[in-house]
């Protein structure tokens, strides 16, 4: 899938999601990385960043959250472009219920 075509699914996942996740999110940056995943692991996204439930303060810090996606991984296990759609929008809800708090488990059965 061409990068372009992959940054559009992104954008439109961004542009559709529930209000109550979007209206929430602050200071929050999104990156997609096109290299390769490492041999034996398959990462297809990562929360990196200090979740909503530990913040001890309120207000804006000076670095903010990041989500990364990981286009080639993504598009490893997705056969289909519709595929690509369903696993941008799933993984991109993972990693914003990270954003939240909400550990591996919680997601995992929330279908995230």
């Amino acid at each position: 899938m061409e990068e372009n075509e992959f940054e559009n699914i992104v954008l439109e996942v961004l542009d559709n999601l529930p209000e109550n996740f979007s209206s929430r999110l602050e200071n929050i940056g999104l990156v997609i990385d096109d290299s390769e995943p490492p041999k034996g692991k398959l990462t297809l996204g990562l929360y990196q960043g200090v979740p909503a439930t530990r913040r001890t303060f309120r207000g804006r810090r000076s670095m903010p959250d990041k989500i990364t996606l990981y286009k080639k991984a993504i598009e490893r296990i997705s056969p289909t472009d519709e595929d690509v759609k369903k696993n941008v929008r799933r993984v991109i809800l993972h990693e914003i219920g990270h954003y939240f708090g909400l550990d591996e488990q919680r997601l995992r059965r929330l279908g995230y």
